[in-house]
């Protein structure tokens, strides 16, 4: 399979998966932008809206806004930055941990429920190729900027 094949693949299963997650967390009231960015913080520890808006590959609006229905519920707090006073850090507060927490939690015993019809090794090598492509194309990323 050629690349194109393979991020033809990549795009169908990202789609998938961001259907998959809303329609998981439906209830919780949290979409999965949201989600990517409690799990940056959960991962990363706190972080510049700039940093996680790096982190996702999307613009610092589109994470401010994500922050921003992230405050108003109370999931995150605002802390100072000793780096630089005007960019503040955005951190978990225990009500967001537990939430990320649980969120990760109902998606592994979801996913275990699924049949693939899919080896653990080819699976293993799947990781493994994506991981590679991701920092094959991380790096020229970098070589252009």
């Amino acid at each position: 399979m050629q690349p194109d094949g393979l991020f033809e693949a990549t795009e169908s299963l990202f789609q998938a998966l961001k259907s998959w997650s809303d329609a998981l967390h439906a209830e919780r009231g949290i979409s999965t932008a949201t989600r990517g960015v409690l799990e940056v913080l959960w991962l990363n520890g706190p972080a510049t809206v700039p940093m996680v808006a790096r982190e996702r590959g999307v613009s610092r609006q589109h994470i401010q806004q994500q922050v921003d229905a992230l405050l108003e519920r109370d999931l995150v707090e605002r802390r100072g930055n000793p780096a630089h006073k005007r960019s503040l850090m955005v951190a978990l507060t225990d009500k967001g941990r537990a939430i990320i927490q649980d969120m990760r939690a109902d998606e592994l015993e979801a996913l275990s429920r699924l049949q693939v019809g899919v080896s653990d090794h080819a699976t293993g090598e799947a990781v493994r190729v994506l991981a590679a492509w991701s920092e094959a194309l991380r790096r020229d990323i970098a070589s252009r900027l």
